[in-house]
């Protein structure tokens, strides 16, 4: 089947936000996400995320995430993993240890799916060399696929969704964290590999010291 206008529409208004952004930070975001099934209803992952400053420029963070899943039933699945960050900050290049947990779901609702997660991460982040401070975050996400056309090994979706990260105090969301807003497609391009790719806006801070960064983010998904 052809692929719709539709699609090129928003292939190109994509990279018409992604210039328009340049102005302020333009980034790239770039992971692989590898599983493997343990049984019919169990598995683990293995994420590796590489994130640059400029389109083309140095590596601003990279992360290395290996986790657990659990399919509870066809709409819900349960998750928990640990989490590596490497991020630079300036001169100084600082670390992140954090361990997660996570309810996803996944409702079909005639021809599109809505999904989601609620995440709950406590945090051991470096503040300078070898200091580390501890604290935690909730991220809620929220999405929704549709299908735009069929593919030789899937569903040609259009994908959109918004996730809000909270810092926690005693367990309980307090303090606004950032904000991730994603527009893009998911594409099957074999019977095992999905890519996921999009124009990806985060809000960092609040009010003046609000940070604003536009990236082109990709995620290929494989199932050995």
């Amino acid at each position: 089947m052809r692929v719709p206008k539709t699609f090129y529409s928003f292939f190109c208004a994509f990279f018409f936000l992604t210039y328009v952004g340049a102005q302020e930070t333009t980034q790239t975001w770039k992971a692989i996400f590898t599983d493997l099934a343990l049984d019919s209803v169990s598995s683990i992952r293995l994420e590796t995320h590489y994130r640059t400053f400029d389109f083309f420029g140095e590596r601003a963070q990279y992360i290395i995430r290996p986790s657990y899943t659990k399919k509870i039933n066809p709409y819900i699945r349960l998750s928990a993993g640990y989490s590596f960050l490497g991020t630079t900050k300036g001169e100084l290049s600082l670390d992140e240890h954090n361990i997660w947990e996570q309810i996803f779901y996944s409702i079909p609702l005639r021809k599109a799916i809505f999904f989601g997660w609620l995440r709950a991460e406590q945090r051991l982040m470096e503040q300078s060399s070898n200091e580390f401070k501890g604290g935690g975050r909730i991220r809620i996400r929220m999405g929704v696929r549709y299908p735009l056309a069929a593919l030789a090994h899937g569903k040609l979706d259009l994908m959109v969704f918004n996730e809000v990260f909270m810092i926690t105090e005693r367990s309980l969301p307090t303090t606004f964290n950032q904000n991730w807003s994603f527009f893009g497609f998911r594409i099957p391009l074999a019977s095992k590999t999905v890519l996921a790719t999009g124009y990806q806006r985060i809000t960092a801070g609040s009010g003046a010291a609000a940070v604003q960064k536009n990236l082109w983010s990709s995620i290929l998904f494989v199932r050995i």
